[in-house]
């Protein structure tokens, strides 16, 4: 992929980069756009829209990028499925290069195709972030072309990666642990003038951490091309304009209080819905027809952690076809699962804890049973799976608690998928001292055995507790809040009983 990539440079062709709308997608594309611009290359970018087009490849992009005058298409983070789509291409006369990291079919694209996933591939981080694989492009051409651009070049990219990577939920561990840990000081640095604005615009003043950028930056650059389109993720990303800057960073701000405000709607209803007629359901499928396509990924997972349960929400797309997107629980592999009716599906993919695809709007009640039928086998074979856990690491007692032992558990950073920040338990506790905060009143802050504790979203089932005088044991991490420069233990608890 190198090598074609360096014969385009030297006889002047066009290289269109495809990206995804997400942001993995959004990242990707912003590091293939500063590889191609140090590299003096003829480029352009194009991301489809979430609503017209849908996920990957379509003919029509194709089509378009062939009339911009493209020779090249490199994607990232989208085309392993694509074999008819990568055919049209070179029908048309272009070639391809595939960087993705989704799980393949059975009939990969017969182009250059970089994934770690495939089949023989001997490199030995098989969970990349799209964006981490196309950084992996960009370091064979580092190494080819050296005198063109540094390591320092490529060090200066580890911001996206950490966004990326944090942003997709793959796992934090190995080589993806340690390019967050060098992007994450990338992004400390505020070397990226408009991720600096955004940071500064959703009210972060702290040094960031990957909590922040899961739960914050993540969010913002995903709106985007969850409301309108993903364009200013990218401007917001690669603008060497101030104007653009602040244009796409109001943008993306906005977007993301919309999603905000429609997410609790459709939130309300599939509760309502499931509370009715789904109650008893051991997979979720629901038709929300009123829900905003680009909100349906993030209220399906909300649904999964409230009920631990794997969710599918479907919307209505075109004439008498649905739009389905789901989130599932650890131990059940949804990509499997969907894969045994796959016939049902006009377009499917995924991996284990994600999916999304196209169906015909009658085939739904068939797949519904047979997503029952699926499931209600699984809990035969291990009930476990359907029930929430919380896996403690340690057991504490106040005295225990210090800062020397968080300043170690810092060390751990940055926490993530599989590189949980540790949770401790602190058992038989007395609460008192309780605060209540929050427009509902619903976060509270409390004293449990002489040590400063907050609980959030879950002051209700405090209260019950406090009110009845009994003893209790919790669980949570140990922190220090810093605020206004001075210092503080505090045990942030995440469940009590």
């Amino acid at each position: 992929a190198a090598d074609r990539i360096q014969a385009a440079l030297s006889r002047g062709e066009h290289i269109c980069i495809y990206g995804d709308y997400d942001a993995d997608g959004v990242c990707g594309v912003s590091l293939m756009m500063e590889l191609f611009g140090a590299l003096k290359a003829n480029f352009s970018y194009y991301i489809p829209s979430r609503f017209d087009e849908g996920y990957g490849l379509n003919r029509e992009a194709i089509a378009k990028i062939k009339e911009r005058g493209a020779d090249l298409i490199v994607t990232v983070d989208c085309g392993s499925v694509s074999y008819d789509e990568v055919e049209f291409a070179k029908e048309l006369g272009m070639d391809v290069i595939i960087t993705d990291h989704h799980n393949l079919n059975d009939k990969p694209p017969s182009c250059l195709l970089i994934n770690p996933k495939q089949k023989d591939c001997p490199y030995p981080e098989k969970e990349l972030s799209g964006c981490g694989v196309a950084f992996k492009l960009a370091q064979a051409l580092q190494k080819r072309m050296p005198e063109r651009l540094t390591k320092s070049n490529l060090n200066a990219m580890l911001d996206l990666v950490a966004i990326a990577t944090v942003g997709d939920i793959v796992p934090l561990t190995g080589e993806n642990r340690t390019m967050v840990k060098y992007g994450m000081r990338v992004i400390n640095r505020r070397k990226r003038p408009g991720l600096s604005m955004l940071i500064q615009g959703a009210g972060l003043k702290d040094e960031i951490n990957s909590n922040h950028v899961a739960y914050v930056i993540v969010p913002h650059l995903n709106a985007a091309g969850r409301m309108v389109s993903a364009e200013a993720g990218v401007r917001l990303l690669t603008s060497l304009e101030e104007e653009h800057w602040r244009r796409a960073s109001e943008s993306l701000l906005e977007n993301n209080r919309e999603r905000k405000r429609l997410q609790q709607i459709a939130f309300d209803q599939a509760v309502e819905k499931i509370e009715k007629h789904y109650a008893e359901e051991l997979f979720l499928v629901l038709d929300l027809p009123d829900a905003h396509e680009g909100i349906t990924g993030i209220v399906a997972g909300k649904l999964k952690d409230k009920y631990n349960r794997p969710a599918i929400i479907v919307t209505p797309t075109g004439e008498n076809k649905l739009k389905g997107t789901g989130r599932s629980v650890e131990g059940l592999d949804l990509y499997e699962m969907l894969s045994a009716f796959r016939h049902l599906f006009d377009k499917f993919g995924g991996h284990a804890g994600a999916c999304g695809f196209t169906m015909d709007s009658e085939k739904l009640s068939a797949l519904r049973e047979a997503l029952r039928a699926s499931a209600e086998s699984r809990f035969r074979e291990d009930p476990s799976v359907f029930q929430a856990k919380l896996r403690i690491d340690e057991e504490l007692v106040a005295d225990e608690l210090s800062k020397e032992l968080i300043c170690l558990i810092e060390k751990l950073e940055p926490f993530g998928h599989k590189n949980p920040k540790p949770l401790f338990a602190m058992r038989h506790v007395s609460l008192s001292d309780p605060c209540f905060m929050g427009d509902r009143q619903q976060h509270v802050r409390f004293t449990a055995s002489g040590i400063s504790c907050v609980l959030f979203n879950r002051a209700e089932q405090f209260r019950d507790y406090y009110e009845k005088g009994r003893r209790v044991d919790i669980a949570g991490y140990p922190e220090i809040n810093r605020w206004n420069g001075s210092e503080r233990i505090q045990f942030t608890v995440v469940d009590l009983r």
